[in-house]
């Protein structure tokens, strides 16, 4: 039992790490809204959800997603960051048994993100500065859908 405890937490720790290492690598700075960014970690949290699930795969997605913003300097987007991911991550997993068709499914989540985003940035600058981050954010939601969805068909394959 307790060997089965420190593989789950390694594998969290793993896909934590995996989490911050992708939405680091391909992070592209939204014009126009200081802070924000677009990035490929999209994928990364819908296999951190789909591989460990809740609370643990959740976890990571939200902690390695909140980790990438303080590391990119990006700290006044991390608190939302790390709801936004959670909750992404959170539906992954929930709608795993609802929706079977996973682009769909992570389509899904992407519109929580996009939708989380804009109201942190009315909150933080306003609904003017808020707009111009929708169509990244748009782009990074079926992009992410479209790499979740191949990453988690292999991650199936695999085991």
């Amino acid at each position: 039992m307790k060997q089965d405890k420190i593989k789950t937490l390694t594998w969290a720790g793993l896909m934590c790490a995996i989490v911050v290492v992708t939405t680091m690598f391909a992070a592209i700075p939204i014009p126009g809204v200081q802070g924000a960014y677009a990035n490929a970690g999209d994928a990364a949290v819908y296999a951190s959800a789909h591989l460990l699930g809740w609370p643990w795969g959740v976890a990571a997605a939200a902690i390695g997603s909140m980790l990438a913003d303080l590391l990119l300097g990006s700290a006044l987007y991390a608190p939302a960051t790390f709801v936004i991911k959670g909750v992404m991550a959170l539906l992954a997993v929930k709608l795993a048994g609802k929706v079977k068709a996973m682009i769909p499914r992570f389509l899904i989540c992407g519109g929580v993100m996009v939708l989380g985003y804009f109201l942190y940035e009315c909150i933080i600058y306003g609904a003017t500065t808020a707009v111009i981050s929708i169509p990244a954010n748009l782009m990074q939601a079926v992009a992410g859908a479209l790499l979740g969805a191949i990453i988690t068909k292999g991650i199936d394959t695999i085991s």
